[in-house]
């Protein structure tokens, strides 16, 4: 009697664990981006698990198999296109199976993406390929067509916000919404892009500000610096504009190397003085106010100093020493 106490104990003990272990993976939430996963005929639970785990939208393929054998979700499922991931838990997502199929989707692109990175972004939902909307961002009729400037794609224009698409839907129409707030944000602001001078040049520069800024207090400053180089012939120097090259590559660096910023490339800041030929990535409309507010200043040098911040200097000597104390 004495040997099976412990042996109870030990099993009670299992059973709670299993049991949290359960609760954990049917109840607690999993943040993911929203994706479309497309039914075909004669698909089953097994097969959509497996969709849902390679995309991180579920913990377990075990455990959402055996849900929807409970809630009798894996009887005859319907050909057509679901919508799963969000913040949602395991019942939830079995719930949206059980319940049919979804008419939009969310997606979040936040402030800074490049268009590389905002098509990839819809390409993981599901929306439409990357290779559809590449094709669309870079045709200069719809360029023009929703942006009114002679513009090489849509970089720049696609404004940074939570959109949701409907799910059948065109890849031009897709970029038409993004293009189309951005042009709202500037109206709402009182910004009227055809009668500002240069605007597109001043919106390749907030696309430059909005990858080096640390925070919003440094965004005039930085514009300021920018122009003041331009002013006296100056490379800009940005790295934000090397990352910009290596980033389809699928390159990242924390300190860029040499041959870096040795790239031919007209996007390399290092080797070509002006403005890069497109934005580098989408900026939020307090950076594009940012640069058409820039703050004059004498700063002609700035480094990260790793901490989320940016140090200026007015001098190369003062750089290097300011530099110097950082090490």
């Amino acid at each position: 009697m004495k040997k099976a106490k412990p042996f109870l104990i030990g099993l009670a003990i299992l059973l709670c664990l299993l049991i949290l272990v359960i609760v954990y993976l049917v109840f607690v939430p999993l943040h993911s981006e929203e994706r479309i996963v497309r039914i075909k005929q004669g698909d089953n639970a097994r097969i959509i698990a497996a969709k849902l785990s390679e995309a991180g939208i579920i913990r377990s393929k075990t455990m959402f198999i055996i849900l929807t054998k409970i809630r009798k979700a894996d009887r005859n499922l319907k050909p057509g296109s679901y919508i799963f991931g969000g913040n949602t838990y395991l019942w939830q997502t079995v719930s949206r199976l059980y319940k049919g199929q979804n008419e939009s989707i969310t997606i979040t692109f936040p402030e800074g993406l490049s268009l590389y990175k905002t098509l990839k972004k819809i390409d993981a939902s599901g929306l439409a390929t990357y290779e559809e909307l590449h094709k669309a961002a870079t045709n200069p009729l719809l360029v023009k067509k929703l942006t009114g400037f002679d513009a090489l794609s849509l970089e720049g224009f696609l404004y940074p916000e939570t959109y949701r698409f409907p799910i059948e839907i065109s890849p031009d129409s897709i970029l038409a919404i993004p293009a189309g707030e951005f042009f709202r944000r500037l109206q709402k602001e009182g910004i009227d892009p055809f009668a500002v001078p240069d605007f597109y040049d001043k919106l390749i520069l907030a696309s430059i500000v909005e990858k080096e800024a640390g925070d919003e207090s440094e965004k005039e400053i930085i514009a300021g610096l920018f122009l003041n180089r331009m002013r006296q012939q100056m490379a800009l120097q940005s790295c934000s504009t090397i990352d910009y090259i290596l980033e389809p590559k699928g390159i990242k660096r924390s300190v860029l190397t040499y041959a870096d910023t040795q790239i031919n490339s007209p996007y390399n800041t290092y080797l070509y003085q002006g403005l890069p030929p497109t934005p580098i990535c989408n900026p939020s409309i307090t950076t594009i106010k940012a640069v058409l507010n820039a703050k004059p200043n004498s700063y002609l040098y700035f480094f990260s100093d790793r901490q989320g911040k940016n140090v200026f200097s007015k001098t190369y000597e003062e750089h290097l020493a300011k530099q110097r104390t950082m090490l």
